[in-house]
């Protein structure tokens, strides 16, 4: 007995009539073309993005560097400007510039600053008095001494006080009349009304 035969089978048809092949390209389908026309785009673009960066950074290093060869006028002008001014202190000694010593204080001034420390180192020896009935022996026991006056007392119950010297010396006794002595000093201090008595 012979061998059954068998049909033969059909063959397979071409791509280009199999249904959703559209063959451009050999094996690809439209899809993967699609896919592959995207990704080429993206990478166009990404290059793109890149040589237009490059592209602005060379333009601001150009920039950069013409700014710095090049000093604009205005610049130029306050330079100038400014080294003329600094010639003219250096050089010309401005009046307004130079420091002038203010003259020295007259004797009055000392002699009133004198009397009144006489008169707060007084006040304190006074108040002492009258608290302990007698005077201290030393201005410190009176409380803190008055810097400049020096004390000394005579007797019991007298004392002189002194201030500065030479010129400017101011010596006040226990005994002398304040108000005669010191008037207008405690008169333009505000201590006495009324001016001198």
């Amino acid at each position: 007995m012979s061998a059954p035969q068998r049909a033969p089978e059909p063959e397979a048809p071409p791509p280009s009539t199999m249904p959703g092949h559209d063959d451009v390209d050999g094996d690809l389908t439209m899809a993967e073309l699609v896919q592959r026309a995207r990704e080429r785009a993206e990478a166009e673009a990404a290059v793109g993005a890149v040589m237009r960066r490059e592209d602005e950074k060379a333009a601001k290093r150009e920039a950069l560097e013409q700014r710095k060869h090049h000093t604009p006028p205005v610049k130029a002008l306050l330079l100038l400007a400014l080294a003329g001014f600094n010639l003219y202190v250096w050089l010309g000694n401005p009046g307004w510039l130079t420091y002038n010593q203010p003259s020295g204080l007259s004797v009055d001034y000392y002699q009133s600053s004198w009397e009144v420390a006489v008169y707060l180192q007084r006040q304190r020896i006074e108040e002492y008095r009258q608290a302990k009935g007698h005077i201290p022996a030393t201005a410190q026991q009176a409380g803190p001494a008055v810097h400049g006056v020096q004390y000394t007392p005579i007797e019991q119950k007298n004392y002189e006080l002194m201030a500065g010297n030479g010129a400017k010396k101011f010596v006040y006794h226990s005994t002398d009349s304040l108000s005669v002595l010191m008037g207008r000093t405690l008169f333009q201090m505000g201590l006495i009304a009324g001016g001198v008595r």
